[in-house]
């Protein structure tokens, strides 16, 4: 199925799911009152319900949203509601790696440059037994290197790692993240 048919049909049932439980969370109230069951029971077990309801509306938000744009050689994305927006300089980005696809896609980015971004941690030894990072560890021994995991955004991220990839030239892409890209481009239906 072609990127751009699957985020849409991801926007509809997102919003199928929604309109559902906010119906659900009308109906309760509604029939709690047409019974007249006005017991503390019922009442506290309505409320429960509706945190719920709130809560799982909220978090399905939280986990489909992802916004970015590229501008002056500034990637900025903001993955997630509540979540700041985030800040990498292209020039500076050395590797790009996605684990898995689809829905459960992660973009790995390792960069060398710490840039009023609060979600970079710098690497460490049990990363560098990765054989994509030894290749530009070696390179440069002494330098530091940060990375950031990017896993909210549902079928978006595609769309993402696509605009990192045509801004990040200087970056190294492993095999993985170039099989993902063409499936953003299109040139490979999964």
């Amino acid at each position: 199925m072609d990127i751009y048919k699957a985020i849409k049909l991801e926007k509809r049932r997102l919003k199928l799911f929604i309109i559902l439980m906010i119906m659900i969370g009308l109906i309760l109230p509604i029939i709690l009152i047409l019974t007249n069951l006005f017991t503390l029971f019922y009442i506290s077990y309505l409320i429960i319900i509706e945190i719920l309801i709130c809560m799982s509306i909220i978090i399905k938000l939280n986990y489909y949203k992802v916004e970015y744009r590229c501008i002056n050689n500034r990637l900025m994305f903001k993955t997630g509601i509540l979540t700041k927006e985030n800040l990498l300089m292209c020039d500076k980005v050395c590797l790009v790696h996605t684990n898995n696809c689809d829905y459960d896609l992660e973009i790995i980015i390792i960069t060398s440059v710490v840039f009023k971004n609060k979600y970079l941690r710098p690497v460490e030894d049990n990363f560098l037994k990765r054989p994509y990072y030894k290749k530009i560890k070696e390179k440069n021994p002494d330098k530091k290197y940060y990375f950031q995991v990017i896993k909210r955004g549902g079928l978006k991220k595609y769309l993402l790692l696509d605009s990192i990839y045509r801004n990040c030239v200087k970056a190294v892409y492993t095999d993985e993240s170039i099989q993902n890209i063409k499936i953003a481009r299109g040139q490979m239906i999964v």
